[in-house]
């Protein structure tokens, strides 16, 4: 499905990607027509590891997960793309494989454009390079975020940096995770994080709703004790 309007029916879903912000009427409707638009299902597969990297995904609405596998066949949660993240930038400049798989954390919308065309667009338009070249920047920062995260041997405030991180990430205090996501994100058992996580329930910091929503209540105290 061709690019067109985001579900309001109104706007462009462009100018709800950061890279794409600054563009005019018409230059949004130019990269317009080098888009295309998949709807995604929960637990759907975008693209697995081994697979060709050729295109930039740019997350509309949803979430995606990146995931790799170990020997044994348990995920490993490396990141979680919302809406204004894009994954894909590496096979820009050079042809390769994608090194994770992603998958929807949830129904999710996800605009597609081919690498070689975007190219041509960046080249064609200068800001746009600044502009991944900045998102890649704050990834990189996200990704030290997440190494202080995992070096930290308190497990009980591993947990809450890993929670108000993706808060403050995904801009809601209703996360959608399983128990099971969360120890695979940052390397606890199911069983210690049922424990942690039942634990700050009882300090009304969060309420855990059904199986895979969390609801952060107290963010002021959930900072606190994460830092």
């Amino acid at each position: 499905m061709q690019c067109s309007v985001c579900d309001d029916g109104k706007s462009p879903c462009l100018l709800n990607v950061p890279i794409f912000q600054h563009l005019n009427p018409a230059e949004i409707n130019r990269v317009q027509k080098l888009i295309l638009q998949r709807e995604l299902e929960a637990n759907e597969v975008l693209f697995r590891e081994g697979d060709a990297s050729e295109n930039l995904y740019i997350v509309r609405s949803g979430s995606i997960k990146l995931v790799r596998y170990s020997v044994d066949g348990r995920e490993l949660l490396l990141d979680t793309l919302f809406p204004g993240d894009f994954y894909g930038s590496d096979g820009l400049f050079a042809p390769g494989t994608v090194q994770e798989s992603a998958i929807a954390e949830q129904d999710s919308g996800i605009c597609m454009i081919q690498g070689e065309a975007l190219k041509q667009l960046m080249l064609a338009d200068p800001s746009i390079s600044v502009k991944v070249m900045t998102y890649l920047n704050t990834k990189l920062d996200q990704y030290r975020q997440q190494l202080e995260m995992l070096s930290t041997k308190d497990v009980s405030k591993r947990l809450c940096m890993y929670l108000h991180q993706r808060s403050q990430r995904s801009a809601s205090l209703d996360l959608m995770l399983s128990q099971e996501d969360i120890g695979n994100a940052i390397h606890l058992t199911k069983e210690t994080v049922n424990r942690k996580l039942a634990i700050l329930q009882e300090q009304d910091v969060i309420r855990i709703v059904g199986k895979k929503k969390i609801t952060i209540v107290d963010p002021a105290m959930l900072k606190e004790l994460a830092f």
